[in-house]
């Protein structure tokens, strides 16, 4: 008979309690993150979906501005599809719930030639946060997609990238031909503010504005870069992959924004050209000139259509939209800074404290105190986050100290190779 026995490796008892705690340490560690990512995704609401059309009068012609709308309601909500592949959870029609505000308000502004579905994957989930979300149909030249109706079948392709490359090539002389999106936004505000529904359901001392691409140029225009379009009830500007944001305005204009930023951008587009620049150089105009606190991310393997959802199911669409992990990063992060700087709540802020894997960059400003710097010379101190060694656990930051010649020229000195 043969009599198979297993082996057995016999460690001091001192190993094996060092053993035993570092393996609860990673499991604890790996249980925590995964819950923390998942509490700060975690919807507090039922969603309710309207589309409003709001009137307005323009050169002596009466214009209809056709917003969508997201909020806390009550009613159960039911599988809805925007359009395409693009599908959602919401109440149509629902009325807005009325327990539990005034809610916090954002009116987000979409890239040229979208539509306010554009961000469908971040507007309905900062819903299910308790905020109210409006998001227009511009009045650009050309459009691809519309509230309403969806993909437009018939949309003038070769006019529409024809007329990006030309807001593209533009410099702050020319920006006068694209205020119309302020006004509209400008528009957006009011008109929620006094809608029947809406109205007494906002709270006005929590307001927000964000957008993408020309969107960014749109909200950054209401937040203090144009003295005379300055919206002061906007408490903070949430803005994805701008390159509009940056060629569009002065530095000293950009130096005008006093409010907590969030600046997005894709890890493929950084060598990409908005006219005589790239929208790495861009992207760091914006963000070295805007006040503190703000906030920098770069998103692995992101373009500058992956801030996007899609409304069409062909190959060429598919490039122009964002992956469910390119989601689920920027919908995290972009929650956690309006909840943290506009609706003052701090049970999300481990978010900004931790730099996802899928983050390429993430660079943070605190507020700083420049009474006590050099005004030749100044310490930019900036918090850089280390990457994490795996999607279970994330380090803390790390600080680091970067010490320039201008206020106006500086990066992280890790980060040089990006931004140049």
């Amino acid at each position: 008979m043969i009599t198979i026995r297993r082996s057995e490796t016999v460690f001091p008892p001192r190993v094996r309690l060092v053993g035993l705690f570092f393996v609860f340490a990673i499991l604890s560690c790996t249980a925590a993150a995964s819950e923390l990512r998942g509490a700060a995704s975690q919807p507090l609401f039922n969603v309710g979906y309207q589309i409003l059309d709001l009137k307005n009068r323009k050169d002596g012609q009466e214009q209809t501005l056709t917003v969508a709308v997201w909020y806390p309601t009550v009613a159960q909500p039911k599988p809805h599809n925007y359009g395409g592949p693009t599908e959602g959870n919401v109440a149509v029609g629902a009325a807005p719930r009325a327990e539990g505000g005034p809610y916090p308000f954002l009116a987000f502004s979409h890239g040229y030639g979208g539509s306010g579905l554009s961000a469908v994957f971040f507007t309905e989930a900062l819903a299910a946060r308790g905020w109210i979300v409006a998001c227009p149909d511009h009045h650009d030249k050309h459009s691809a997609v519309r509230i309403r109706t969806g993909q437009e079948k018939d949309f003038d392709r070769l006019g529409l990238l024809q007329h990006a490359k030309e807001i593209a090539a533009s410099g702050p002389g020319d920006r006068s031909k694209y205020l119309y999106r302020l006004d509209e936004m400008r528009l957006v505000l009011d008109g929620m503010l006094t809608a029947d529904q809406f109205g007494k359901l906002i709270d006005r001392d929590r307001i927000a504005v964000g957008g993408h691409s020309l969107g960014g140029f749109t909200a950054l225009g209401l937040s203090g870069t144009i003295k005379e379009r300055h919206d002061p009830r906007i408490k903070a500007v949430l803005l994805f992959s701008t390159g509009a944001g940056g060629y569009l305005f002065r530095e000293d204009e950009l130096a005008a924004v006093r409010i907590p930023s969030m600046l997005f951008m894709g890890e493929r587009e950084e060598d990409q050209r908005r006219g005589s620049e790239t929208m790495s150089q861009l992207s760091a105009k914006i963000f070295r000139n805007v006040s503190s606190p703000k906030y920098f991310l770069e998103i692995k393997g992101a373009n500058h259509f992956s801030f996007n959802n899609r409304f069409a199911e062909t190959r060429r669409t598919g490039l122009l939209s964002g992956t469910e992990e390119q989601f689920e990063v920027i919908r995290r992060y972009s929650i956690a800074f309006l909840e943290k700087h506009v609706a003052g709540r701090e049970d999300t802020g481990y978010v900004l404290e931790r730099r996802d894997p899928l983050l390429t960059r993430y660079v943070t400003e605190p507020i700083v105190n420049t009474s006590k710097q050099d005004s030749e010379a100044p310490d930019e101190r900036l918090r850089l986050a280390e990457p994490s060694s795996g999607r279970g656990h994330t380090p803390p930051l790390s600080f680091t100290m970067a010490r320039t010649r201008s206020a106006r020229r500086w990066w992280p000195e890790r980060e040089t190779s990006s931004f140049r």
